[in-house]
């Protein structure tokens, strides 16, 4: 019962648990990215007209190229079946902010929308629309508003494509507004676009989901310890209860090759003769009697183990000691 009691506590013990844990995990991913080309649009020492410059150049001079070709690409991308559709809107930003980078105020910001070459709707998971703005114009823009509002020439310019998004992920209804800002640097005589123009950003859920949790080796060594203990001690009751479990059989064979052990000088092995009907049978009650007359008549003891009879024969007379009851009625028989 305690073998039993222990197992199953052993058993709990060790037992895995499952518990339930919040898990933050994505449950869609917006992707954004610029690129552009720049044309050679006015006559200069370094480009011939016509010319097209690529992407990543230090720097790009309004005397070359004032005039940029952009294409802007955005993609919704989710684990699950999506049914997305939105609208886009691009446009020049430009902010005035004073301050710390932690704590700047904005002191005002003017936007000027860019117009696209297709539509500015969407349907599905990805949209690329194409873009053209002049450098110069914007500059001179941003001067037009600073020299109104009288105030500094440290404005930020920003080029902002919003994204307005909505539908259904795996069936759930999502929607939600993507700002991709792309900084430009304007000096008085070029500019700069960075190199920086991939943005990506997760939007997280947060789940429930069942997590396995496997007992430490202390909460299971008392409960382990016991079982084995009695495992043990129910193991070390059966080895006694097998071992001295013997066939009575067994036990009585024993007792009589113990008591036969002082006579083994005395006795010889050999075969009942065929002829033992016109002998006269005296039956002895023990072998030492059956011995001692073997001594005194100057004869042996002859035991036939098929038979089971010990026996001396002497003038005529058999003398006989059974081994077993039986074989001694079957002796009875016989005569």
């Amino acid at each position: 019962m305690m073998l039993i009691l222990c197992g199953l506590w052993t058993y709990e013990a060790s037992r895995a648990v499952y518990e339930d844990e919040d898990e933050v995990v994505t449950f869609y991913t917006h992707l954004g990215s610029y690129t552009y080309t720049v044309p050679v649009t006015k006559a200069n020492p370094l480009y011939a007209n016509g010319t097209t410059l690529e992407m990543g150049m230090p720097a790009y001079y309004f005397a070359v190229s004032p005039t940029v070709d952009m294409s802007f690409t955005y993609s919704l991308e989710a684990n699950n079946p999506s049914d997305i559709k939105g609208k886009l809107q691009t446009m020049v930003v430009a902010t005035d902010k004073e301050g710390s980078d932690e704590e700047k105020k904005i002191f005002w910001q003017k936007g000027f929308p860019l117009k696209y070459k297709d539509t500015d709707t969407w349907t599905g998971t990805s949209v690329t629309r194409n873009f053209s703005f002049n450098v110069s114009e914007i500059q001179s823009m941003v001067k037009d508003v600073q020299k109104q509002l009288e105030c500094s020439e440290d404005a930020t310019i920003e080029i902002v494509t919003r994204v307005n998004y909505t539908g259904k992920i795996n069936g759930e209804s999502v929607q939600g507004t993507k700002d991709f800002v792309m900084p430009l640097v304007i000096s008085s005589s070029y500019y700069q676009i960075p190199e920086k123009l991939d943005f990506s950003q997760d939007t997280n859920v947060t789940k429930k989901i069942s997590v396995k949790r496997v007992p430490p080796i202390s909460t299971i060594r008392t409960p382990l310890f016991l079982f084995l203990l009695n495992l043990v001690f129910v193991g070390a009751i059966l080895l006694c209860v097998v071992t001295n479990k013997i066939e009575p059989k067994y036990i009585e064979k024993l007792e009589k090759e113990r008591s036969c052990e002082p006579f083994k000088e005395f006795v010889s092995k050999g075969k009942l003769p065929e002829d033992i009907d016109s002998l006269i049978k005296v039956e002895i009650s023990s072998l030492q009697g059956l011995v001692d007359a073997a001594v005194d008549m100057n004869s042996r003891v002859i035991y036939d183990s098929k038979a089971g009879i010990y026996f001396m024969i002497h003038s005529g007379v058999l003398y006989t000691l059974s081994d077993t009851p039986e074989k001694k009625i079957r002796m009875d028989r016989t005569n």
